[in-house]
């Protein structure tokens, strides 16, 4: 599942430490997934089950906790050695989250998702709070299937910034996707359209499309794609960083046809998805130093609007 490093104009972990939270999150993530597929071998069926066996799951909960805390605080102790980062018990239990029942008849693929749907409302708070600081989250996040797909269909050191708000110059512009890889940063461009749509292109400011026995007008997507590059590309240098940038244009359920328009942009529609797709799911590589310096370069040049956490006032 891929890391939220970024999400609209929030203040987010990963600006505050890049170098740490993206290992503690694939950490934590196994970890739960190991608990979790304890809990399956031993589900409890019944949704009032006898008083023994929830004694007996509340103790082997409570033993997971310390055990998971144990664990964390150990890591964490390794790691102040070498950055001189406190890390509080409150931070260890701050990083918790919730894992799915395993009540009622349920597939393994439905099992999984779950337990991935359980891991958003802990990516979203640390997408939009730090330990001091917080940003007000709304609630549409929660049900944003376009953003649940590029979190939840790509391996965990894949980094995704959603929307992001960088700094141009003092002013502030909105970007569309962002996907942080090992190997090369994408700036995508996702064409939510309907089912068999035709995109028709060129260099005009305005392109068409076709759908059933209706067209319009949409404006050209690969400005946007330009803008985005073109911000990723002058960011990075200053940060000595050589990732290759890869300006991709996506439509998965229609078709794009262009006739004359920009060479530098990679074309991917329904019937290129699902190959592009298996190819970004195999990849796997682990982080990279260079990653994640390229994360924590466009991050610093990234608005955040923020208050104080309600305890820290």
């Amino acid at each position: 599942m891929a890391q939220l490093i970024k999400l609209q104009d929030y203040i987010t972990r990963y600006e505050a430490d890049i170098y740490r939270y993206p290992n503690q999150y694939i950490r934590l993530k196994k970890q739960q997934w190991k608990t979790y597929e304890e809990m399956l071998r031993r589900p409890v069926d019944s949704e009032n089950p006898p008083h023994h066996i929830l004694d007996e799951a509340a103790s082997s909960k409570e033993g997971r906790l310390i055990s998971l805390m144990k664990s964390f605080r150990k890591k964490e102790q390794e790691e102040e050695l070498f950055t001189g980062n406190v890390v509080t018990a409150d931070a260890v239990h701050d990083e918790e989250w919730e894992l799915p029942p395993v009540t009622g008849s349920k597939t393994p693929e439905e099992r999984k998702q779950q337990f991935l749907d359980s891991i958003l409302p802990v990516q979203l708070k640390w997408a939009s709070s730090t330990i001091r600081e917080m940003s007000y989250l709304q609630k549409n996040y929660k049900r944003e299937t376009l953003l649940k797909f590029f979190l939840q269909r790509f391996p965990d050191t894949f980094f995704v910034m959603y929307k992001p708000i960088f700094l141009v110059k003092q002013a502030p512009v909105e970007l569309e996707i962002i996907l942080i890889t090992p190997n090369e940063i994408l700036a995508l461009y996702y064409m939510d359209e309907q089912e068999e749509s035709v995109v028709l292109g060129n260099n005009d400011r305005f392109w068409s499309i076709r759908e059933k026995e209706k067209e319009r007008k949409l404006v050209n997507p690969t400005i946007s794609l330009n803008r985005m590059g073109s911000i990723i590309k002058h960011i990075l240098p200053q940060y000595d960083v050589s990732l290759p940038v890869t300006k991709l244009l996506l439509h998965p359920k229609g078709y794009i046809d262009i006739s004359d328009g920009p060479t530098d942009v990679q074309v991917v529609d329904k019937r290129t998805y699902e190959k592009w797709f298996e190819k970004m799911r195999a990849n796997n590589h682990p982080l990279k130093h260079s990653q994640l310096k390229a994360a924590g370069a466009l991050l610093s040049h990234c608005q955040s609007t923020y208050i104080d956490r309600p305890e820290w006032q």
